[in-house]
């Protein structure tokens, strides 16, 4: 059975849509949001400037929620906070480890997080932006916080094994 000319052209143009269809979803699937979710033990030495002491995040991400468990220990003296967002651009105000309150926005970036931040410190609002990437095949969570008026800090945190609760 022989096609007539239209209606093989018809076929063809059918063909190509549905492969540009296939491959755009291709794309989007593979460019899919990261997933911070896991145990984080900060790395002092990669850490710029160098940090000191015991920083671990919790992170629990489920689609739009985001929760951040900070545990900070400094010799004798610790702090913890647990912090929750979400990652529509939406407000979330919580109270850090240092009990300031914080002010903050999140939303994507490709495959950051970004994060609008306004610490309020004793009658003082400090903005900082911050970005999330999981960089080295999601070995390690990296943070780069840049404050309005302050140093920039790069943080490094690397991905731990789940412990049994």
């Amino acid at each position: 059975m022989r096609m007539n000319g239209k209606l093989a052209n018809t076929f063809v143009r059918i063909l190509l849509i549905a492969l540009v269809v296939s491959a755009i979803m291709i794309a989007a699937w593979a460019q899919a949001t990261p997933n911070f979710s896991g145990l984080w033990k900060q790395d002092n030495d990669r850490c710029q400037p160098k940090r000191g002491g015991d920083v671990t995040l919790r992170i629990e991400q489920e689609g739009p929620n985001l929760t951040v468990e900070s545990s900070i220990s400094h010799g004798s003296n610790s702090r913890h906070a647990v912090q929750k967002y979400t990652t529509d651009g939406e407000v979330s105000v919580s109270t850090g480890a240092d009990g300031d309150e914080f002010h903050t926005s999140i939303v994507w970036d490709g495959q950051n997080l970004v994060f609008s931040i306004e610490e309020h410190e004793e009658g003082r609002i400090l903005r900082s932006t911050e970005t999330w990437s999981l960089i080295e095949n999601g070995a390690t969570l990296q943070r780069i916080r840049e404050p309005i008026d302050g140093e920039k800090q790069t943080l490094f945190y690397r991905h731990e094994p789940a412990v049994l609760k």
